[in-house]
């Protein structure tokens, strides 16, 4: 095996500590330092994953035994440690989304491209089995010509997020759940039925929040198909994906624990055997084997930039109440 991959987590709230813990789990990488603003914070995350505790991220990018940095932190903080981090020539994950504005994806993938440096952006739920296995159903013609998607991904974390949480201002979380949530199935709609051409978004305003307590997106793809997407963080857990042809149906529910599959000519959904992976395990991976030179992100900057692309679409539609094209984001 190529040598071990030393990493910097930066940014070490809950999901910092998951994509750690993931990353370590690898078995090919190690979390050599961490940065967060608080002290306390860096103290507790370096005695737990035994790492170094550094008082600020340019001490991370002066470190030549740092080949990469893990970013965990608000969504507008993405591209100025991006590109630091590019000019460094340290490689970089980010977490979705890559960031809130095309113009600074632009800016983060051309960066990164300028220094020769793996940038890859945590769209990890279209790695999920049940996922998988509809993108294979869709291109072995089991579902037949796609007509629809479907796509729902919600939690109830708004009903207990602290009132200084960064996420909880529309800066941060245009259209609410969109940004940390829905973004997952963007990417998600654009892996399974292709480039989205159209958007035509509906939200509903925080009536007790400083957030939208709702928002759907109707999609038209690029190849005709249709589709929607639901996120809130107001209502109960649920991440769910249909896909519907001529030819057959597809599910994917219960956060990708359950597949089922129903053909045209059947009168009911019949449960698909899978064995559950783990899609975030699976794309810290992919990243350390890239930086090792075996592989090339599938999630890489140019996906990151078309998921803020159609965000940027559906923005757009919600604040003019018009279908708005994607193409004009891109």
């Amino acid at each position: 095996m190529a040598e071990t991959v030393k990493l910097a987590s930066v940014g070490l709230g809950w999901w910092g500590n998951v994509l750690a813990e993931a990353a370590a789990e690898t078995g090919r990488a190690e979390i050599a330092s961490c940065y967060a603003r608080t002290p306390e914070t860096r103290a507790e995350f370096a005695a737990k994953l035994g790492c170094a505790d550094v008082g600020s991220f340019e001490e991370i990018l002066t470190d030549d035994g740092i080949d990469g940095v893990v970013l965990a932190t608000s969504h507008r903080s993405h591209r100025p440690l991006i590109e630091q981090a590019a000019a460094a020539g340290k490689h970089v994950f980010v977490e979705k989304p890559l960031t809130l504005t095309v113009a600074d994806a632009k800016a983060a993938v051309a960066a990164a491209e300028t220094a020769g440096v793996i940038l890859q952006v945590g769209h990890q739920r279209r790695r999920m089995t049940a996922n998988r296995r509809i993108k294979a159903m869709i291109e072995a013609g089991d579902i037949g010509d796609v007509e629809v998607i479907e796509t729902h991904q919600s939690v109830p974390n708004g009903h207990k997020m602290p009132a200084e949480a960064w996420r909880w201002t529309a800066e941060e979380s245009p259209l609410g759940g969109m940004t940390s949530l829905g973004i997952h199935k963007i990417d998600t709609l654009s892996y399974l039925g292709g480039p989205i051409k159209n958007v035509h978004t509906f939200t509903r305003a925080g009536r007790n929040v400083s957030i939208d307590e709702m928002t759907v997106v109707n999609i038209e793809f690029e190849s005709g198909a249709l589709g929607t997407l639901v996120t809130s963080f107001f209502t109960p857990m649920m991440s769910r994906v249909a896909a519907a042809g001529t030819a057959g149906s597809a599910f994917m529910e219960g956060d990708g624990r359950m597949l089922f599959y129903q053909a045209i000519d059947e009168p009911m959904r019949s449960q698909v055997d899978i064995e559950p992976n783990n899609p975030i395990v699976d794309q810290l991976d992919e990243f350390v084997r890239a930086i090792q030179g075996e592989t090339e992100p599938e999630t890489d900057g140019p996906v990151g930039l078309e998921a803020v692309s159609v965000m940027a679409a559906a923005v757009e539609s919600a604040a003019t109440g018009r279908t708005v094209s994607v193409a004009d984001h891109r």
